[in-house]
């Protein structure tokens, strides 16, 4: 990807689409946390100058209109914090802000700075306070790897109820690994948090799926829901990967929603590789897929379980949704591969072709 070094610049339809799951799911998390907490953050560590050069809102205009045009009015306090490095865009952005009606229990901060120096002020004030942050969404969106060291994203984790969303350079992450400037090393060694990174020059196989892998095992000690997906070229070609970290089942699920309801334009491939036999393109039919994931995972427990379990290792663990899991167990079913008991565990009778959590379910052997 080339880093653009003008003011303002053209949309590329890999960004067109990440900002499409952006804002789908701030539409899902403002109403959550709206209706539990007064006081939500949104951060965004490379906001840009709000717009592109077609016209198109850019990640702030669009967190910002996420709220502002919500179905349901946002009470409390929304607070926006956009930073950016270069002043310019920041400029351009005050300037797109300034266009905007913005509610009066919107707070909304635009600073001119590097992000990783940033949050580390605003953590600390909030340490020294004795305090925790506010529910907190991150949308970190580098052109590169400088400037995202990952003790920043532990610090923003372990606070409760805060989630990053990340845009992970791997293409140029991989080509720079081996570079012979020690600062542009160092760099790399901070975005991981490990040194371990610089030993995967060194290894067979695939070094892209490696770093991948490295940086996922660092966000899980960190957080408990880990989504990562990649944008492909038609070439094949991994540009970069996203990563949703988040401690909070529901987040986790809202996420993959807001991705499934992305829609590729043709240009590039918008995929999932969770699974490392196969790549989950989405627009594509996948239930056959997902029935043999299902089947394997429970095939052989030589007992009736509730669907419930079924529906929380498809949600925690796969790329899919409950809708998916539907419509693999309907396959399953016909084919004899699983049985549903008539009645549910509440005594009440199921429904054909229906599987609530309190369905009976018994995976069969062949």
């Amino acid at each position: 990807m080339t880093v653009p070094k003008e003011t303002v610049w053209e949309l590329d339809p890999h960004t067109r689409a990440k900002h499409d799951i952006l804002k789908r799911y701030l539409q899902a998390w403002y109403a959550i946390l709206n209706t539990y907490y007064g006081r939500i953050v949104y951060i965004d560590g490379f906001c840009g100058p709000g717009r592109y050069k077609g016209g198109e809102p850019g990640s702030p205009l669009v967190a910002i209109d996420a709220a502002v045009n919500h179905r349901r009015a946002m009470q409390g306090e929304l607070v926006f914090l956009f930073i950016d490095g270069r002043q310019d865009r920041i400029d351009h952005l005050r300037y797109e802000l300034d266009g905007l009606s913005i509610p009066r229990n919107f707070d909304v901060s635009v600073k001119c700075g590097l992000f990783h120096e940033e949050l580390v002020r605003l953590l600390d004030d909030v340490d020294n306070m004795g305090a925790h942050l506010a529910p907190t969404f991150a949308f970190i969106d580098p052109f590169g790897f400088k400037g995202i060291p990952f003790a920043i994203i532990e610090r923003l984790l372990q606070h409760p109820r805060c989630e990053v969303f990340i845009t992970f350079m791997v293409d140029a992450l991989n080509r720079f690994l081996e570079h012979p400037n020690d600062q542009v090393v160092e760099h790399i060694v901070d975005a991981f948090g490990t040194e371990k990174c610089l030993e995967i020059a060194q290894m067979p196989g695939d070094r892209i799926q490696s770093l991948r892998v490295l940086y996922q095992d660092q966000l899980s000690k960190i957080a408990k829901f880990i989504r990562y997906f990649e944008m492909r070229d038609r070439n094949n070609r991994t540009q970069y990967y996203l990563f949703f970290a988040t401690n909070h089942r529901l987040g986790h699920v809202k996420m993959k929603e807001s991705m499934w309801k992305v829609n590729p334009d043709g240009d590039f491939l918008f995929s999932d590789a969770t699974n490392p036999r196969q790549m989950v393109l989405f627009e594509k039919d996948t239930t056959h897929w997902l029935a043999e994931i299902i089947q394997q995972k429970f095939l052989g427990l030589g007992r009736p379980i509730l669907c419930e379990r079924v529906r929380e290792f498809v949600e925690d663990e796969t790329a899919y949704l409950k809708k998916h899991m539907t419509a693999a167990l309907k396959v399953l079913e016909a084919s004899n591969a699983v049985q549903v008991a008539p009645l549910k565990a509440d005594g009440k009778k199921r429904r054909t072709n229906t599987y609530p959590d309190e369905a009976i379910i018994t995976f069969l052997e062949h």
